[in-house]
């Protein structure tokens, strides 16, 4: 999550010492097609963003363009960073960045105008981010969206499928929460799941964001609810079941590179596409549960995909 939706809005001076691209860099890079200093990959502490920044990095080392790979720690630091040219490329979350860019440019009340609507959430999204020196590429069909588990004995003792159901259990019942810390205070988390479903919490405990404290605080009844990933490798696997969110109430979480406008040449632009026209939603789950659940190293993994992808 993620990734992301979930992290904190931290107010960060961001001291990163990595070299920006300069604008004379920029023209050059667009007519070579690729650039002599190495295009910086930001990624969250995150399984998934790992993963999916060491395949970024590895696509475009195999195009001739060098890449490294810099581990920061939420949307919150990496986004000021790339606008800055501090880091040149991000994965991020089409929904999540739309409403982060929203907010940012038109206030913390500005109304939502990311929805499940792919295409329009992306015409949004460019909107905020062009003025801002940040490119999005083209979203891939994977996803990951906030969502909620139980251990399958809770769903099936409490006849529990959707939220919807989960509201009703609760009004009688209200229910115990993990999830990141920053999780009270979301609109895609615990606070919009009590808002839109009228879910009642009567307790938070701070975990991760859809890690394995969280998984583990599900398994053992500490928590009722998880919040966890719909791309998460380790809830089926651990016996947990995503309840479905009947309102549809999550936005369109589609993975998608966002780089800073003076690193896009044709060269990247067509390295990063590869990898955005295999991505699945099952894909992930698949490189996820490589990571989380056979602890696997998310270079090896990304090396391994983009081989499988004929992309190596």
């Amino acid at each position: 999550m993620s990734r992301t939706r979930l992290l904190p809005a931290l107010a960060l001076t961001v001291a990163l010492g990595l070299a920006a691209c300069s604008s004379d860099d920029s023209g050059d890079e667009a007519t070579s097609g690729a650039a002599a200093a190495p295009i910086v990959v930001a990624t969250t502490n995150f399984t998934e963003t790992k993963i999916l920044a060491h395949i970024y990095q590895q696509v475009l080392e195999k195009a001739g363009q060098p890449a490294e790979v810099k581990e920061l720690t939420t949307r919150e630091v990496i986004a000021p960073a790339l606008e800055k040219g501090e880091v040149q490329l991000t994965p991020e979350y089409l929904g999540s960045l739309t409403e982060y860019l929203n907010k940012a440019t038109n206030g913390p009340d500005a109304p939502q105008v990311a929805s499940g609507d792919v295409e329009a959430t992306l015409i949004e999204a460019r909107k905020l981010a062009e003025p801002k020196g940040i490119t999005l590429l083209d979203p891939s069909a994977a996803q990951d969206q906030n969502a909620f588990a139980v251990t399958e004995d809770f769903a099936t003792t409490n006849s529990l499928t959707t939220l919807s159901d989960l509201a009703t259990y609760s009004s009688s019942s209200p229910v115990s929460l993990g999830g990141p810390p920053e999780c009270p205070d979301r609109p895609f988390c615990q606070e919009g799941l009590e808002e839109v479903y009228d879910v009642q919490v009567g307790k938070f405990v701070a975990l991760d964001a859809g890690g394995p404290l969280t998984i583990q605080a599900v398994q053992q009844g500490k928590v009722d609810v998880g919040t966890v990933f719909s791309s998460s490798g380790a809830v089926s696997s651990n016996g947990l079941v995503i309840l479905t969110d009947d309102k549809g109430w999550q936005t369109a979480e589609n993975v998608l590179p966002a780089l800073n406008t003076s690193v896009v040449s044709d060269t990247v632009t067509k390295a990063l596409d590869s990898v955005s026209a295999v991505l699945t939603t099952e894909a992930l789950q698949a490189l996820n549960a490589q990571v989380e659940v056979d602890r696997k190293d998310p270079a090896e993994v990304a090396t391994q995909f983009l081989a499988d992808n004929g992309l190596s």
